[in-house]
């Protein structure tokens, strides 16, 4: 892990182990940061995803042979790397529009989320480059944030994003750690812990993700996420309303592993590690693993839109988020959570 110090953390680049990645808003009332965070230690989003048996830019999904754990992480630790080197050029990310004093945080978060977080000391979890972390900061009246990504470039990107905006050491700071190792890593605790799309799906232990979480929060604070639906993942990109198309199963246990020169953020990257993994999670295990850590549940919202392009049928709407024509407010394509820890 790596730490930059700032409120209760360690000296510049102290530390050991891993990183992660993230982004930012959407369009119009969305937020204009673009694409969001994820990553299998904490990243970008499904949006930019690979989730649904398909990859980033929407190509089928199928399990590697021959790997192990630590392989996975590894290539999705490297596929991230050099993500974070790209995703800060795109208009997706919109970099200068952030830095001209935009939100990168989408209506739903500000909404559910805005009043509880601040004043708040909060931890935000596969923050990639750290758009929303700091947005949290500067627009979201936050008193202290923390963002942990795996990937060692995102990390430093957004501490350089940090310096550029002017907010202090000690009210921001990201740390380099994988999500999964929170409890080794991160002494401190938090009244909010926050995630956001394109996050579970990168994670094959949600049982320690859901451990981490309670060990960051402070007694009687507050866990909240939104990310893409596990009903839909399992759907391939080129499904319509008359012609949904199942990739794999929604009770699918093996990593889904593809190949893409890009991201949903952007093609034609020229990467060299292309190869990446993610894992379906249905509903009722992402709850369980928060319930069985010792959080209680406080709501599980469905949404009838998505926050990206899941599906090549899908048209975009003023407001920024994304309708399958036929279905318009027939299933859920994205949901949020919020849990709190019992004092």
């Amino acid at each position: 892990m790596t730490d930059d110090g700032g409120s209760g953390g360690a000296d510049d680049d102290e530390g050991a182990g891993g990183a992660d990645d993230e982004g930012s808003g959407g369009a119009d009332d969305e937020g204009s940061g673009g694409a969001d965070d994820e990553g299998a230690g904490g990243a970008d989003v499904h949006d930019r995803e690979g989730s649904g048996g398909t990859g980033p830019g929407g190509e089928e999904g199928s399990a590697a042979e021959g790997l192990d754990h630590e392989d996975y992480v590894a290539e999705n630790r490297a596929h991230w790397d050099e993500l974070a080197e790209h995703h800060p050029d795109t208009d997706a990310y919109d970099v200068e529009a952030f830095l001209d004093g935009e939100t990168t945080l989408r209506r739903l978060e500000r909404e559910e989320l805005g009043d509880l977080a601040a004043g708040s000391r909060l931890l935000h979890l596969q923050c990639h480059f750290g758009l929303d972390t700091l947005t949290w900061v500067r627009d979201g009246g936050v008193a202290h944030a923390t963002g942990v990504d795996f990937s060692e470039t995102a990390v430093e990107t957004a501490r350089d994003l940090r310096d550029q905006v002017g907010i202090d050491h000690d009210r921001a700071r990201f740390v380099e750690a994988d999500v999964l190792e929170l409890p080794a890593v991160l002494e401190d605790t938090y009244e909010v812990v926050f995630t956001s799309y394109g996050t579970v799906y990168w994670l094959p232990d949600l049982d320690r993700w859901a451990e981490g979480i309670a060990h960051a929060l402070e007694p009687g604070g507050v866990f909240y996420m939104a990310d893409g639906h596990p009903f839909v993942e399992p759907f391939h990109w080129e499904s319509t309303a008359d012609d949904p198309q199942v990739a794999h199963s929604y009770f699918n246990e093996d990593p889904l592993t593809f190949e893409h020169d890009g991201s949903y953020a952007g093609e034609g990257f020229g990467m060299e590690n292309r190869r990446a993994h993610g894992y379906s999670h249905p509903v009722g295990e992402i709850l369980t693993a928060l319930v069985d850590a010792g959080l209680r549940i406080d709501f599980w919202h469905d949404h009838p839109w998505s926050f990206f392009q899941r599906f090549d049928a899908m048209e975009e709407r003023e407001d920024g988020r994304w309708y399958l024509p036929g279905l318009e407010g027939d299933l859920p394509f994205t949901f949020s959570l919020k849990a709190h820890l019992p004092e």
